[in-house]
């Protein structure tokens, strides 16, 4: 499974972690919302598993989990040529995974900004680096699936979207927004009332706004309404090619039918 970090890379200073943050509230929070799903779910988990989960979740939601990734986009920019008001797609891994999206959205100018698990928090916090700079004429977003499994509920996810809406709306103002929606995987079939949820909050806020599309990817995804694993690799969660070309079918003639007659 491609991760850039894992529960494991936390396992030495975990003990640190629990000590400091086990009597927060943030901290107990999340514990609960950990037993709810395991509940939830049918499965049973021991106190030093919801203690590590806990403090994982905790650690992977700060706004600067991804700093690291962020500035290596920032060394790269110092290096790479690309072109002026890009549509940049931002989110989280299945943008980033997206090996051929240059090819798969010629002749339209591109630029790849995704990163590790993202969640919208972390576009949020580092909006100013790595989307303003560029100045997109557009921007492609896929992002919140990682923060509902990380445990935050669909209302918040939406929240987190909107600071990110408000700030391309007042910092990128003639920026066009397209938010491909949370796809239904294998791995993470058991959160699937909660992504449909978030979805129909993105696809409302597209409807009341022009400068935002919603691209439905769920119902191209499914097969006998169930997740289609033959488009995912092993892990269950990340598109094989064959993902890949059924998003590109649903988001290249959008883009054409918008950025065409703009050229």
């Amino acid at each position: 499974m491609r991760k850039q970090k894992s529960i494991q890379s936390f396992f030495l200073p975990l003990l640190a972690i629990l000590l400091i943050t086990s009597c927060s509230e943030e901290f107990t929070e999340i514990e609960d919302r950990i037993r709810a799903q395991a509940e939830k779910n049918n499965s049973e988990l021991s106190y030093v598993e919801i203690q590590k989960t806990a403090a994982y979740l905790l650690e992977w939601g700060r706004p600067d989990f991804y700093e690291e990734q962020i500035n290596n986009f920032l060394e790269s920019d110092k290096f790479t040529e690309y072109s002026e008001n890009p549509i940049l797609f931002i989110g989280s891994s299945s943008i980033r995974f997206w090996e051929t999206l240059s090819q798969d959205m010629s002749p339209l100018p591109v630029l790849n900004r995704g990163f590790g698990g993202a969640h919208i928090s972390h576009v949020n916090n580092h909006f100013n680096q790595i989307v303003y700079p560029y100045n997109p004429k557009g921007i492609v977003f896929f992002c919140g699936t990682n923060d509902i499994a990380a445990l935050k509920t669909p209302k918040e996810v939406y929240k987190d979207f909107l600071i990110f809406y408000e700030k391309v709306q007042q910092q990128l103002p003639e920026t066009k927004i397209f938010f491909i929606g949370i796809k239904p995987s294998v791995a993470r079939a058991y959160l699937k009332d909660e992504e449909q949820e978030f979805n129909r909050k993105i696809a409302q806020l597209s409807n009341e706004n022009n400068n935002i599309t919603f691209i439905d990817v769920w119902g191209p995804m499914l097969t006998e309404d169930k997740p289609n694993a033959s488009l995912f690799v092993e892990d269950g969660l990340h598109m094989n090619a064959k993902g890949y070309k059924i998003w590109t079918s649903l988001v290249k003639p959008i883009l054409d039918n918008i950025f065409s007659e703009e050229d």
